[in-house]
């Protein structure tokens, strides 16, 4: 008896377990059969997804986007017709993986519809029988981690079928119906047509219309920002949905707010070149806020009732929106908007003269008088030029190209005049995704053509109102050409430590290449206009006019007859009376306006080593052969005052060491000696990028054979209270870096070597205005590091350091890391004081990682 009940106990759980497993494995065969119709029917094209129909043609098949290719667009339940192309027969099983995973990635136009790799003989192939037998698809070959994440993908595909998180490319890059649009601006699925404007929307003023939205609405859309950035994993990618969706409810219901809004974003209120600033102090600011609130000064900056707020976070645009304005008007104030705050800003910049402040203060107070508290908080803040919202240029112009890809403006004003009702006179489109026919050009080609028309063409109004004019990607680079008067930033070069690492960059041996003197003197970047007149820029776009108009003088006699306009790039170098090249110090000595150019202090010579433009035709898509030949006869050289740099082609590396030697020793110019070697491509991929860091030029510095490749450019954030002899003073510093995908400064290092006694009492007292009560938001720094003073990113100095190492205390790159520890310098020393930089010009944290990982290469 005892026996049989054991044998029907293992008989019946046998048949239980058959009947499990048996169940599991065809509901896992239905899920995964579901999830790949789920994710691969859809094909991209041109960036949008669409369903595709039973008649598409072979060109469409060509012209998908994702390796979803490699299966059947039809909904089938039988898996033999997902491989009704015949051509595949086998695919790598990474190919699988990304195709079924959704790691997609876009199809090149010459790729074989064959997508296996003969030359990858060590990859395992999964064979078209590999993948349908009976109907089953067998992963056999998969080992068990893949098959996790595969059975996690199928979980996440049957709960929802269509994913808001892109496969490639832009964040709205994602499959979108009609009806799936909303008006949420901070969901992907945003349709600015669904939006309700009209609480944005102003009243008539004085019987007169006002075309301009609240700045109410650009208050909101900054708190929500505040609200969810650095909220967690993915609060980044959130912010950018927002502010692109911002900028689709102003394309879409008042076009001529962009630029505004543009430069209000940016703390800016013209382009960067016309160095024109608001002007504002935090005194200025607080004696408005006291008349507009009815306060007195010392009760703004007191730490009692709501103003603990300006103590704890060092934050005027905080204690704005907690005070509310008590004063008693005759009549009402028009409400702010968004183009009434930029005017008004533009009007405190141009006051000039005797009582300026007072027409600054009242129209600050205006300003606040008529805000919304949450209003008052983001005006304050752009005053004092701080907006707080860890949003940076790269982001913004993102967000633009995005916002002009998928919303387009209508031909016309689409507010209707003197109604508050906010319809369009003329139908602009709302949401391209949901339009029947898809765009030429994908959402991609519209970031990268932004990002290249501002980087040729650094004007916002001009970028944005060819935008507004409908230009497609295409027809916004051919608008936005580089142009005499307005300036690009300079190309710059990556370091480099021997022959070896100049041979991997080049790109091999057969390369024609050539070698100028580094010179160490200031980058300047010469315009010469159809007037005949002549403008200076820094390499940040600084106007120089006012310090080197000696050198202005030189260039104008040295001007072919036949050159009308050209920009050229060039170095200005101390020189003294015998031509002889001085230290770059000499020229801190130089005065910085009202330079008599008939007695300077200290002499400088041109250098001249490229042209960027020449009589009415850009250059920069030229080979550097052909763009020094054109320099060259342009140009007539006069010594001691303009001549070209110092060069020699190579066809080889072999003699590069002696061409650095007499660089080094000044054989042409004598006493100090040039820092090193620029070494650039000429004629095969020998392009001029702006603002690009590439291989097409490399740097060859006489320190760069012991210690660090280079010197890196850094920012002082805090300072620690010296001792001994440096009590009077900061004992040492700690020195950032810039991460311009976070928008975040980064702790790389503390130095406290490299100062002379003059040094630090002159640095300790220049950084004086600089110190910040709090650390800001912006900073990311470790806890085990934190300073006894913060600073506000004000400066750039150059140092130098022995190598890099990993650190748990430093922050420096720590998202590159797969471990998270970030990079720091070792033994670090203080070099000089970089007056042509700005802090988001210093060394990024991924030039950092790249200098640390270019260590283990030698």
């Amino acid at each position: 008896m005892l026996l049989y009940s054991i044998f029907l106990h293992i008989a019946v759980r046998t048949a239980v377990f058959n009947l499990i497993f048996n169940y599991s494995d065809t509901f896992l065969l239905n899920s995964r059969t579901k999830m790949i119709n789920s994710l691969n029917i859809r094909n991209y094209f041109g960036g949008q997804t669409r369903e595709p129909s039973n008649d598409s043609s072979p060109e469409d098949s060509e012209n998908t986007r994702t390796p979803a290719r490699l299966f059947n667009s039809q909904k089938n339940e039988n898996l033999d017709e997902l491989f009704t192309d015949s051509s595949v027969q086998e695919i790598t099983e990474s190919e699988f993986r990304r195709s079924v995973m959704g790691d997609a990635k876009p199809k090149d136009d010459n790729e074989p519809t064959n997508v296996s790799d003969p030359k990858d003989d060590n990859e395992t192939k999964l064979t078209k029988s590999d993948l349908k037998d009976d109907n089953e698809m067998k992963l056999t070959r998969l080992d068990q981690s893949d098959v996790k994440s595969l059975l996690k993908l199928e979980k996440k595909a049957l709960k929802k079928e269509f994913d808001d998180e892109p496969a490639v490319g832009s964040l709205f890059n994602i499959y979108i119906k009609k009806c799936d649009s909303n008006d949420d601006i901070t969901s992907s699925r945003f349709d600015p047509a669904l939006f309700d404007i009209t609480p944005y929307f102003p009243s008539t003023m004085c019987g007169k219309p006002n075309n301009s939205i609240l700045f109410s609405l650009v208050s909101s859309v900054l708190q929500k920002s505040d609200d969810i950035f650095c909220t967690g994993k993915g609060s980044r990618k959130s912010v950018l949905t927002l502010l692109a969706n911002f900028y689709r409810v102003l394309i879409y219901y008042n076009p001529p707010d962009v630029i505004p809004v543009t430069y209000l974003l940016l703390n800016r209120i013209c382009p960067e070149y016309e160095n024109i600033e608001i002007g504002v102090g935090d005194s200025l600011i607080i004696k408005s806020m006291s008349e507009a609130y009815s306060k007195s000064e010392k009760n703004i900056k007191s730490n009692d009732n709501n103003n603990v707020v300006l103590k704890k976070y060092e934050d005027l645009g905080l204690v704005a929106a907690a005070s509310s304005c008590t004063s008693q008007l005759l009549f009402k104030l028009p409400e702010n908007t968004i183009s009434g705050v930029f005017n008004h800003f533009r009007s405190i910049a141009a006051v000039t003269g005797k009582n300026s402040n007072n027409h600054k203060k009242e129209i600050i107070k205006k300003l606040l008088i008529t805000a919304k508290k949450v209003e008052s908080k983001y005006i304050i803040r752009s005053l004092q030029q701080r907006l707080r919202i860890g949003i940076g240029l790269n982001t913004i112009f993102q967000c633009i190209a995005d916002a002009f890809y998928l919303t387009r403006p209508g031909t016309v004003n689409p507010v209707k005049v003197g109604e508050n009702t906010g319809k369009a006179l003329t139908k602009p489109i709302g949401d391209v995704r949901t339009e029947d026919t898809p765009p030429k050009y994908t959402i991609e080609d519209m970031e990268f053509s932004v990002k290249t028309a501002i980087t040729m063409l650094p004007n916002i109004e001009k970028v944005v109102g060819h935008l507004l004019d409908n230009d497609n990607s295409e027809q916004l680079v051919e608008h936005c050409k580089i142009t005499p008067g307005i300036p690009v930033r300079p190309m710059l070069a990556k370091p480099v430590n021997d022959q070896a690492e100049i041979l991997q960059a080049l790109g091999g041996d057969n390369v024609t290449f050539t070698c100028e003197y580094k010179y160490d003197g200031e980058r300047v970047q010469i315009h010469l206009l159809k007037d005949k007149s002549i403008k200076l820029f820094s390499r940040n776009m600084e106007n120089l006019m006012e310090k080197y108009p000696d050198v202005v003088e030189h260039f104008k006699k040295s001007i072919k007859p036949d050159l009308e306009e050209c920009i050229i790039d060039c170095e200005v170098v101390p020189v003294d009376d015998e031509n002889k090249i001085l230290s770059f110090q000499s020229l801190s000595t130089r005065k910085r306006k009202d330079v008599n150019p008939n007695n300077v202090s200290v002499r400088v010579c041109l250098f001249l080593f490229d042209i960027l433009y020449l009589n009415g035709e850009s250059l920069v898509t030229e080979p550097l052969s052909k763009r020094r030949e054109h320099l060259y006869n342009c140009v007539n050289t006069v010594p001691g005052t303009v001549v070209f740099a110092e060069n020699r082609n190579f066809q080889s590396i072999e003699h590069i060491d002696d061409f650095l030697k007499s660089a080094l020793q000044g054989l042409r110019y004598g006493a100090y000696s040039c820092e090193g070697l620029m070494i650039k491509t000429l004629d095969d991929k020998a392009t001029y990028e702006p603002q690009a860091r590439s291989n097409k030029w490399i740097k060859y510095k006489k320190d760069y054979i012991t210690g660090l490749a280079d010197s890196v450019d850094l920012v002082p954030i805090g300072a620690f209270f010296g001792k001994g002899k440096r009590i009077s003073v900061f004992g040492s510093y700690l020195l950032a870096v810039y991460d311009p995908m976070q928008e975040v400064y980064q702790a790389l290092c503390k130095t406290g070597t490299g100062f002379t006694d003059q040094a630090l009492k002159d640095l300790h007292d220049s950084l004086q205005k600089d110190i910040t009560k709090t650390k800001p938001s912006f900073y990311d720094v470790s806890e085990k590091m934190e300073p006894d003073v913060w600073f506000l990113p004000k400066k750039v100095w150059e140092c130098k350091a022995a190598d890099l190492s990993l650190s748990p205390v430093y922050t420096a790159a720590n998202r590159l890391n797969a471990n998270e520890k970030g990079i720091g310098l070792r033994f670090p020393r203080f070099l000089r004081v970089r007056e042509d930089k700005k802090p988001e010009e210093a060394t990024t944290s991924d030039q950092i990682f790249d200098m640390y990982m270019n260590q283990f290469n030698k």
